[in-house]
């Protein structure tokens, strides 16, 4: 009967993923450069290229072949090559001091971040195989379907409405009450802090994304916001673990009942 992974490692991963996550978003917002307010439909294809696309495909990269190949250093190392191959030969057309400078930036500037983010990638597949295994599919997949979903919603909330504070501030009411209440129907921790994390990136890249569509000269400021991730990721561990508890708890109880 094969054994089930320790949980202090598993929380243990989905601290690292969240951080290296943040981490290498924070390396590429600081890269992001201001730009002129968007007048064409190529402008707001760039726009989302730059705040959807971007972050996202590296994610992808890292759960897609951690879920082919089963390693995280294959996940993060592929991808780093891929996307820093690519950043090197785009620096490399585009660099003022010549190619071999630019392409030598651009593999630093894409390929580090994007290795992380990927390794974040893999680590969040990891989590999701863990889940399902623990918790059975259904579960796992409510948990996690509702967290991707809300930040998915949180990120259009703010661009439409353009970074508004009060649209932000209700949406991390509305996602500690989702933490506890997911938690306490799944008892999944790990997939509520993971999504969660996620929204609250989310928010900052809708925030920064709203920005840049107003055409803010500073709008690259705007991604000063990703360093209230942390903080604001704390009340989210605290609210997921008491409504884990309470889950565990209720079914417990009720499985006692049962057999009673």
């Amino acid at each position: 009967m094969p054994q089930r992974e320790p949980r202090l490692l598993a929380t243990c991963q989905i601290v690292a993923a969240v951080g290296l996550l943040f981490v290498s978003l924070t390396c590429e917002g600081a890269h992001a450069q201001t730009r002129d307010e968007p007048q064409s439909l190529a402008d707001l294809l760039s726009l989302l290229l730059l705040v959807v696309v971007v972050p996202l495909l590296p994610l992808l990269a890292g759960a897609g072949l951690y879920m082919w190949r089963r390693s995280h250093l294959v996940a993060a190392g592929v991808s780093a090559l891929v996307f820093g191959a690519f950043g090197a030969v785009s620096f490399a057309f585009s660099s003022l001091d010549g190619p071999l400078s630019g392409a030598l930036f651009g593999l630093g500037t894409a390929g580090i971040p994007s290795g992380l983010v990927a390794l974040a990638g893999s680590g969040y597949a990891h989590l999701v195989g863990y889940e399902a295994r623990r918790l059975g599919k259904e579960r796992t997949t409510i948990a996690h379907g509702v967290g991707i979903a809300f930040a998915a919603m949180a990120f259009v909330l703010l661009l439409v409405t353009h970074g508004s504070d009060k649209v932000g501030l209700g949406l991390y009411i509305a996602m500690l009450a989702l933490s506890f209440g997911v938690s306490v129907a799944t008892g999944s921790f790990g997939g509520v802090v993971a999504t969660m994390a996620l929204a609250l990136i989310a928010m900052v890249h809708g925030i920064w994304g709203a920005a840049l569509l107003s055409g803010v000269r500073d709008a690259g400021q705007a991604y000063i916001a990703i360093f209230y991730v942390p903080p604001a990721l704390a009340p989210v561990f605290a609210v997921a673990a008491l409504g884990k508890w309470l889950g565990d708890s209720f079914r417990a109880r009720k499985s006692d009942d049962r057999t009673g």
